[in-house]
């Protein structure tokens, strides 16, 4: 015969069990995406010898013209604007597994040339 407390027991285990898969679905991609610090990977169109840097909440590292950052919380066009501004003109950009076509990558130059313009 299970009691009232074998019951709530049981349920309060398969409780903290769900909340723990559903934790690591949505969490642990996203770990892996930023320890490796690849998640975005640049192609600059002239080499860079710039440090580090901290660009929407996460660093970005150059080396020569390739440039590599973790995930941002931010949608990769604003990342590629943002790369483009601090580094110099992008020549090919990939966020994940999305590579971005040859206009994207036009309109983060051309979003960064304004930028320049309005300064």
């Amino acid at each position: 015969m299970m009691t009232l407390s074998h019951f709530s027991a049981r349920l309060g285990a398969l409780a903290a069990a769900s909340a723990l898969s559903a934790t690591l679905v949505f969490v642990a991609p996203q770990a892996h995406a930023a320890s490796n610090g690849s998640y975005y990977k640049i192609e600059l169109v002239q080499p860079t010898a710039a440090k580090p840097e901290l660009l929407r909440s996460v660093f970005v590292t150059c080396e020569g013209t390739n440039c590599r950052a973790p995930m941002a919380s931010t949608a990769p066009k604003n990342m590629c604007v943002s790369i483009a501004r601090k580094f110099g003109a992008v020549a090919a950009f990939t966020a994940g597994e999305r590579v971005f076509t040859a206009d994207e990558v036009a309109a983060c130059n051309a979003d960064n040339a304004k930028a320049i313009a309005k300064n």
